[in-house]
């Protein structure tokens, strides 16, 4: 981190996301050094929030997310209605396909996503997939759903901030040519993609879902392996993916419209 933060709350804010993002055990000076902090400064910000049971100790002088953290977060993570809105949704999906069905929601800030929900597959042989990490919208079809149906600017930002893709270490894509490759998502309807972000042989394919505003919100999307995808079952999800996010977008209030496509 290159600027120390100033106020006192957004300190404890950075010093959260570093225990929720970071890994199970933290010490002291990994902290300081993460956040740009004296370690004593760290040090009474950690003492406080050990004091409320957000934080607790861990051996050897570490610390770890509190209990009370964890009961929060499953409070709000309970509330947050749209996830709750589109668990059933998704189960219908792995019913109807077999295969597994990932939430995906645009961030505040427009150039990333994350997956907030995931209902696995049946099958013992499916991938594994992180939760509540922002990810960038250019690689996978559950990023590139959402990028087809964003501004300009907007997708100006995402390939300003892109790196290879995780998985295909596929190079961040001409400008152009990534617009011409969302014209298409946008003309069809949906993305597919392989490869890109988790292994090799995991196809995606994903719908966008849309707010009462009518502004994309995120994707549906179905991760699976190749061999099990012929071109009869990419059909079968595309038609489940796009009658779920439909479904999906009227809960959050979205009155459908022709849609003109724009070539921006």
């Amino acid at each position: 981190m290159t600027t120390t933060p100033i106020g006192y709350a957004e300190r404890l804010i950075l010093l959260l996301t570093a225990f929720a993002e970071g890994p199970d055990v933290i010490s002291v000076k990994e902290l300081a050094e993460k956040l740009g902090l004296p370690q004593s400064s760290t040090h009474r910000l950690l003492e406080s929030l050990v004091a409320t049971g957000l934080i607790g100790r861990a051996p050897h002088r570490k610390y770890r997310i509190g209990t009370e953290l964890f009961r929060l977060a499953a409070i709000v993570e309970d509330r947050f209605e749209l996830v709750a809105t589109a668990r059933p949704i998704m189960q219908q999906v792995v019913a109807a396909s077999g295969e597994t069905c990932l939430l995906a929601l645009l961030t505040r800030s427009r150039s990333t996503f994350l997956l907030a929900e995931k209902c696995d597959s049946p099958n013992p042989l499916r991938f594994r997939f992180q939760l509540h990490q922002n990810l960038s919208l250019l690689w996978g079809s559950a990023g590139r759903a959402i990028l087809g149906w964003l501004e300009m600017a907007d997708i100006r930002r995402v390939v300003g901030e892109a790196e290879e893709a995780p998985a295909s270490h596929e190079r961040v894509p001409a400008y152009q040519d990534l617009l011409a490759t969302l014209a298409e998502i946008k003309q069809q309807g949906f993305a597919l993609t392989k490869g890109q972000r988790s292994v090799p042989d995991a196809v995606g394919i994903a719908v966008p879902f849309f707010d009462v505003g009518g502004q994309v919100c995120g994707s549906l999307a179905v991760v699976a392996p190749e061999f099990r995808l012929n071109a009869e079952k990419q059909q079968l999800i595309i038609r489940h993916l796009r009658r779920s996010a439909a479904e999906l977008s009227r809960a959050l209030g979205y009155v459908p419209q022709v849609r003109k496509i724009s070539s921006w």
